[in-house]
């Protein structure tokens, strides 16, 4: 909410990793005096289209939604995207921070985890039914996308590095 806040009338995106983590947040930010609205793919196909139009079309319309939202949405003017969960990879990471600043000016990033949410991810993996070498494979990623989220240096330089990009720091992270 704080984070919001700092960055009220701007648009930004709000990524959850349940449905119902989408509604209580949006309705929480709406308590807060921000325009927020919920996205998930529980929602009435209408309500979804309507969501959809409104953030394309609504200056600071903050959108809390779950990894289905923004596939397609081409606005150039998303200040900001926060992680309310610890995203599944660095890839699906990667795909949604790009969905702010794509209009060239300066976006911003914020991801909340904790240790509940580490143990989730192992879990969901562990008790998943993929063989042994893509549940190895998945742990290694979600491990990678610990040591983005750890990292004392430059993200930046950490994110472009996994992707095999090289750059110098970006005097941005915090």
């Amino acid at each position: 909410l704080s984070f919001a806040a700092a960055r009220r009338g701007q648009s930004g995106i709000v990524y959850c990793g349940t449905r119902a983590k989408t509604e209580t947040l949006a309705q929480a930010l709406a308590e807060a005096g921000h325009a927020a609205c919920a996205y998930h793919a529980g929602l009435d196909p209408e309500e979804r289209r309507r969501v959809e139009m409104r953030f394309q079309q609504e200056d600071g319309l903050i959108v809390v939604a779950t990894v289905a939202f923004g596939m397609g949405i081409d606005k150039p003017d998303i200040r900001w995207v926060a992680h309310a969960d610890l995203p599944k990879s660095i890839e699906g990471y990667y795909q949604e921070i790009g969905r702010a600043g794509r209009d060239g000016a300066p976006a911003e990033t914020l991801t909340l985890y904790g240790p509940d949410d580490i143990r989730y991810r192992r879990s969901q993996i562990d008790e998943g039914l993929a063989p042994p070498d893509r549940k190895d494979a998945d742990h290694s990623r979600l491990n990678a996308l610990l040591g983005l989220a750890e990292a004392i240096g430059c993200r930046r330089q950490v994110l472009l590095g996994y992707f095999g990009e090289e750059a110098g720091p970006c005097g941005n992270c915090d």
